[in-house]
Order: C-alpha cells, then structure tokens, then sequence
C-alpha cells in the first residue's frame, strides 16, 4: 500500500459544490478500489493525499495528471504505507477560507492567499500540519477511529489494545459458532429434506429450513461486523446499521404471517423505516471528494 501526496493548480476557479457535484457518481467507484484520502482546494490550488494499493494508485495519479482541468502537477511525496492515515472510504474534502486556517495549530500567520503551489513546495511543515489537522477533524466529524492506538493518551492506547484483543477473541468464538451453525443446517436438510419424501412437506418444514441458513447468513454478518472493529477505514456507526438492516430484512422472508400479529409487521416496519432513514443521513454526513472521483471535475472517469 503506497501514499501519494501532490499539489496542483485549478486552470479556473472551482466552488464547493462544482467540487461535491461530481461524488454521488464516483463514491461507488472509489470504494471498489479502496482509495482513500483527503483533498483540500483553496486559492486556485489542489492539495491531494491518495492512498491505498501501488498499482491502482499509481494508475489513479496517471488519470488525474492528464485531467485538463488541473495544471502544474508536483508530487510531494511517494511512499510506502503499513496503515491508512485517511481512513475514510469517501474521500475527504475540506474547501480552505481564512476562517478555516485560524483553527490550524502552529499556522496562525499563515492565509488562504498563501495557499499556492510556489508557497507550499517551500514550506513541507505548512503541508503536514494542514493535512494532519484536517485528518483529524475529519476522523472526529465521521466518529472513525474509536479503537485506534495513536491517541495522545498512553493509556488509552493500552485499554484500546486491551479490547482489540477482546474482540479478536469474539472473532474466534464467532467462527466456533459460525461452524456449529453449519452443522446444524446439515442436520436440517436431512431431517427435512432427505428424511420424509417431498410430498409431506410442509411450509412450516421450509420456514425451518430458511431459518437455519439465515442463522448462520446472520452470524457471518456479525463476524464481519467483529472484525471490522480492528479496522480504520470504515465507519463502525453505520457498519452496525447497516447489519441490523441486513438481518432485518432476512428475518422478514421468514415471517410466519398467520401466528405473527398485526402490531408485531407494523413495529418491525417502523423499525426498518427508522434504521433506513438514519443510514441515509449517516450516508450524506460523510460525503467527501472521492478519490475515484474526477479531481476538480471528475479526473478518474
């Protein structure tokens, strides 16, 4: 995994919403390949940080380099990564005003008007301390990071490594039950499908039947959901709704609509509705520039 951080200037001048327009047909883009990041416009002036796999970044570069929008490409800096700084899978974006630079640290003499290429070439500690504020605001807007072992606290960083270990062991006792649950859909097949003939079947032998797969449908969900936890470039949040939203829905195909009241539909209804619309808005909370997206228009279509 490689980090590439360059700076380039607007050939005209872009707004914010001339910057955002492009990302509800990119978001989908930049999360199949992984690129995550952090871009920051100001004063004519792009300031990009990419990163994810060599090959898909290096190829990513090349497109936004041909992009005619954009002129005068430097690369600050190249290198090999262990772990993601920019962990968000939409790509963060953050358009630069005077006000917004008064909440640097360490930048208090420093505008919007000395956000230029010539100006940040010369000055690498300006670059770092923007890039590391805003990666912390944005880690802090989305609420990503709650397990992470570079806080400033030494001992936050000790009980953190206390529950990842926790939730590696929830990983492994989630597999045991993963694999019991296997088990048991084979001891259903043949109870109910290879044990009577087809002809006794009955609907309530294939609600049985469902509901063992589902089961075990569900436990992978939440093994997923364990291991996740351990990782920087999701937003655990939504990961959680979004599973609720998942197990919801499978549990509804087996509803037993006849022994099922009316009251019970109507609350797993409202549940869903509830769970949908908060999905939605955790969705357009963390809208950023994708990295798949077209810098300054669109640049890796």
């Amino acid at each position: 995994m490689i980090q590439i951080l360059y700076i380039s200037s607007a050939t005209q001048p872009m707004s914010t919403q001339d910057l955002l327009g492009l990302l509800g047909e990119c978001r989908e883009k930049n999360a199949g390949v992984g690129v995550t990041g952090m871009l920051l416009y100001g004063n004519g002036t792009f300031l990009q940080v990419l990163e994810g796999d060599e090959t898909v970044v290096d190829d990513l570069y090349d497109r936004i380099r041909r992009d005619p929008r954009h002129t005068d490409l430097q690369i600050l800096h190249r290198r090999v990564i262990e772990r993601r700084q920019y962990s968000d899978w939409s790509m963060g974006f953050k358009r630069l005003s005077d006000r917004e630079l008064k909440g640097v640290e360490g930048l208090r003499d420093f505008h919007e008007s000395d956000f230029t290429p010539a100006y940040l070439l010369q000055h690498s500690d300006v670059v770092d301390s923007l890039m590391e504020h805003f990666r912390r605001e944005r880690v802090k807007s989305i609420g990503q990071g709650e397990l992470g072992v570079n806080e400033d606290d030494p001992m936050i960083n000790i009980l953190h490594r206390i529950i990842r270990g926790a939730v590696r062991v929830l990983a492994v006792l989630m597999v045991v039950t993963i694999l019991w649950g296997v088990v048991d859909v084979v001891y259903v097949l043949y109870t109910k499908v290879l044990g009577p003939s087809f002809m006794d079947w009955q609907a309530r032998d294939i609600i049985v039947t469902f509901g063992a797969f589902l089961a075990v449908l569900i436990a992978i969900e939440i093994f997923m959901n364990i291991t996740l936890y351990l990782r920087d470039d999701v937003i655990h949040v939504r990961l959680v709704i979004a599973t609720a939203l998942m197990a919801i829905a499978r549990k509804v195909i087996i509803f037993d609509f006849e022994k099922i009241e009316p009251m019970y539909i109507l609350a797993t209804a409202a549940v869903v509705l509830a769970l949908g619309i908060v999905y939605w808005l955790m969705d357009n909370r963390t809208i950023g520039f994708g990295g798949g997206a077209r810098h300054g228009g669109g640049r890796t279509s």
